[in-house]
């Protein structure tokens, strides 16, 4: 390995590690560092009063992924087989009768030991999901993006949650929606490249 690739990856490396401590310093001081919140991406439609801002938590992770968009989509929507690569879900079933996520679509399943009700509340193919959550005691927004880039897709997720249980679970466990999403980013994109190279 040559010098730079090897310096590459140390830097690399050690950025995931920087920005893992900036978010977990950010979700444990009593409010949302300004610098933290300037990871937060303009390309995703927030509902109304959910943007990063205005909340209590705000989870952002990103990754790049050797797929083309419409793989990465496709294994989003497909919520019921989550489980088979994505640990931290469970249970997963989509009301209505549908296959797959869609625009409206509720979806009932558990994620971080906990049982939830899901709608899909953005959804534009190959580019951008949402979902929140269906509570009385805290509001969510879990938002995915795909962007091309470099012959594969650039993926952005990001959370919100405003609410007392919201600030309750990350001051109980600051990294948890951090590293659950970097797990899930990561099981994406082994499940992913592994389709798109089955293709060639």
């Amino acid at each position: 390995m040559s010098f730079m690739k090897r310096n590459a990856l140390i830097l690399g490396a050690g950025s995931a590690l920087l920005t893992a401590s900036v978010a977990a310093h950010a979700q444990e001081s009593g409010h949302l560092s300004a610098d933290y919140l300037k990871q937060a991406t303009p390309l995703i439609h927030w509902p109304h009063g959910l943007e990063p801002r205005n909340v209590d938590v705000f989870v952002h992770n990103q990754g790049w992924i050797d797929a083309p968009p419409e793989i990465v989509w496709a294994n989003l929507i497909d919520a019921t087989q989550w489980p088979s690569w994505y640990a931290n879900s469970a249970d997963v079933r989509i009301e209505g009768g549908q296959s797959k996520l869609a625009k409206g679509v509720s979806f009932n399943w558990k994620t971080f030991g906990f049982s939830i009700r899901s709608t899909v509340d953005v959804f534009e193919p190959d580019r951008e999901i949402g979902w929140g959550v269906d509570s009385p005691e805290f509001a969510v927004h879990h938002a995915w993006v795909l962007v091309p880039e470099r012959g594969g897709t650039r993926v952005i997720t990001e959370e919100t949650q405003k609410g007392a249980d919201a600030i309750k679970f990350r001051l109980e466990q600051p990294n948890a929606m951090y590293d659950g999403h970097d797990w899930w980013m990561s099981a994406l994109k082994a499940r992913s490249e592994r389709m798109a190279h089955h293709q060639h």
